[in-house]
């Protein structure tokens, strides 16, 4: 197996992207985030619990190593337990002193990573307090520049505050008149921007606690006659590194409300009018019928989205900053989100691998029907070392 290392980065190029690590889990895993160090990846589970591999491993065996020789270990990881359902969000302090994991059943965990193991420093339960029709899901998790401030946000269509320090709830945000499914903090450090079912974006103003504008995004949601609910939503947020432009990630168009399928789509706002700039599409495959969940600009504002399908199959699509059009298409799993390295040469997701079965029969016969695995698939975003020409080799002699 591939490992990372910690050496100066290579020029990016996402058209050489290729599959440098995974780490393997034997459940499913819903979200993933890099340290800002950039020596650990954390990942949430479907087991509930926080799973952190360790980067700074050997450097990857030389291609002219014994082929007989035995593979290595696969890597340990530390587990992080204490949640009672699936993990749905990590987010981490930026002096990285801090992590914080959500779940579906509302509960909140504030991890100590000066301690070694990490444990609990402080932990909250019914964060987003649940009610008849509206469960305390945490969907979303966000921090202020300073590290200070959590935001957090689900299907209470309220946005919390609380203090990273303790735990203690600092106020609410409340505009949305739906589930919140993503949040995003702008690179100052101190403006947030949240969106809901609906394709709503509200722009906050965290010093004076109130929305300040609203993004028209409402081409990801869709709700015809025939529903019973309402589709899609602003699954993801993320902003480019100047914070001039601000992509919502979703689908448009749902067919059907069983199932939920949907044309995969980002939309691109100039952040300073407002006004929507590009719709990017990913590349036409056989099956197009999911959102857009992990969504991130790199350093040269290239965009990258992960996908998720109704089947197992899906892409992590690069599309140009200038055009919108596809710069490159990596086929891969259908995964939950995404996250950039601090080099800025990797990225990691969260995949799952289609292994087990479902249906009713997994009470009376639980050998049988066994969960699917999860792995942390972490992409190098530059050309392998292997395929580089060698300098100090003679170049071959063309023949006739």
């Amino acid at each position: 197996m591939n490992h990372l290392n910690l050496n100066a980065p290579s020029p990016l190029d996402v058209t050489k992207a290729w599959i440098h690590t995974t780490f393997k889990h034997q459940r499913q895993l819903y979200c993933c985030r890099f340290s800002p160090d950039g020596r650990h990846v954390f990942a949430g589970t479907q087991d509930g619990k926080i799973l952190r591999w360790s980067l700074a491993l050997p450097p990857e065996p030389k291609p002219e190593a014994d082929k007989g020789a035995k593979k290595p270990p696969e890597p340990e990881a530390t587990v992080l337990e204490g949640h009672p359902a699936w993990v749905s969000r990590l987010v981490l302090t930026p002096d990285g002193s801090r992590l914080i994991s959500s779940d579906l059943h509302g509960t909140l965990i504030g991890w100590d990573l000066t301690a070694d193991p990490p444990k609990p420093a402080w932990t909250v339960k019914d964060a987003h307090p649940s009610k008849p029709g509206v469960p305390g899901w945490i969907r979303a998790l966000a921090v202020t520049g300073d590290g200070k401030t959590l935001l957090t946000a689900g299907t209470d269509g309220i946005i919390r505050r609380w203090s990273i320090a303790d735990g203690k709830p600092a106020g609410t945000l409340e505009a949305h008149a739906g589930d919140i499914f993503s949040l995003a903090m702008h690179p100052d450090g101190k403006t947030l921007v949240s969106g809901d079912i609906f394709g709503v974006v509200h722009q906050w103003d965290l010093s004076a606690g109130k929305s300040v504008r609203q993004f028209d995004a409402a081409q990801l949601h869709s709700r015809k006659e025939n529903f019973l609910a309402d589709v899609g939503g602003v699954r993801s947020l993320a902003f480019d590194k100047p914070g001039k432009r601000l992509a919502c990630g979703g689908m448009t168009d749902a067919m059907s409300n069983s199932f939920c399928p949907g044309h995969p789509g980002v939309l691109v706002f100039d952040f300073a009018s407002g006004k929507q700039t590009q719709l990017l599409r990913m590349k036409k495959g056989k099956v197009d019928d999911g959102p857009i969940t992990g969504l991130a600009f790199l350093e040269d504002g290239t965009v990258v989205g992960q996908g998720e399908r109704l089947h197992a199959m899906c892409s992590l699509e690069f599309w140009n900053p200038d055009d919108g059009k596809v710069l490159h298409t990596v086929d891969t799993p259908s995964g939950y989100d995404l996250d950039i390295h601090p080099d800025g040469r990797r990225i990691c997701t969260p995949i799952w691998i289609a292994n087990g079965r479902a249906g009713n029969g997994r009470h009376a016969k639980p050998e049988e029907y066994q969960p699917h695995f999860g792995h942390v698939r972490i992409y190098q975003l530059t050309e392998k070392a292997a395929d580089k020409p060698d300098p100090k080799k003679p170049a071959d002699k063309k023949t006739t």
